[in-house]
């Protein structure tokens, strides 16, 4: 027979969720071994997060490599019908203060908790009108181009400029969901986009920002020209 590795014990103890195990150590005043499991679950987490970041723009990259841009459109628009139109429903149905805590959560969760090659990083600020957020770098898409993700043997951009790149040729292809995702998708099943955005102009320097308006009606009417739409309704 084999050598075993582990005990039962450790087994064990593998399968469990590293921020369960860190409260335990608070709760028994273990403070150095809890320091030691929050900053283990901050490389876990890094590292699901950017393996999931990185296939997904491998997903689209193959998409435009088969396809053309049109595939890349027509990929973005069937997969957010179907998981994130319901989201959007209910984004739209909840207090507007509610969803802006939400929001910084998402980029609390895009930062990687400060860790790994050129972690994410974000500012709010808040005037009378919105809350913006200002991502320098953003957690996901513009950390793919400062870590050298794109390239011959890397992710794809697109081919042609197009409403969904932000009127760019050569636009990151992970970066062409925001427009689906925010603006385009949102516009067409509530009338309005939940999350009005502005790429970097350089990806490299330049933040990428979001807005969150306090009231729909005072998004601006440049997020439904840039796709030939008109404003509706109420929004």
């Amino acid at each position: 027979m084999g050598e075993r590795w582990f005990s039962d014990e450790q087994l064990a103890e593998m399968s469990r969720p590293t921020m369960d195990v860190a409260g335990e150590a608070i709760e028994a005043g273990e403070d150095e071994r809890a320091k030691e499991l929050c900053e283990r679950e901050k490389h876990e987490s890094q590292f699901m997060h950017d393996m999931l970041v990185d296939g997904m723009a491998g997903l689209i990259s193959f998409v435009k490599e088969k396809l053309g841009d049109e595939g890349v459109r027509e990929a973005w628009e069937w997969s957010l019908e179907r998981s994130w139109k319901q989201t959007v429903s209910k984004i739209d149905a909840i207090d507007r203060r509610t969803i802006a805590q939400s929001l910084a959560a998402t980029w609390r969760a895009h930062s990687t908790a400060g860790v790994g090659p050129n972690p994410g990083a974000f500012e709010v600020s808040e005037d009378e009108e919105k809350l913006t957020f200002t991502m320098n770098p953003c957690g996901s898409g513009q950390r793919l181009v400062r870590n050298g993700r794109y390239g011959p043997e890397g992710w794809g951009l697109t081919d042609s400029a197009h409403d969904w790149s932000y009127g760019r040729a050569g636009f990151p292809l992970y970066c062409t969901h925001c427009a689906f995702m925010n603006e385009l998708g949102p516009i067409n099943w509530i009338g309005y986009p939940v999350y009005p955005s502005e790429p970097p102009e350089d990806f490299h320097t330049d933040p990428c920002v979001w807005h969150w308006y306090k009231d729909p009606a005072a998004i601006p009417d440049r997020h439904w020209e840039r796709y030939g739409l008109e404003r509706k309704g109420a929004a």
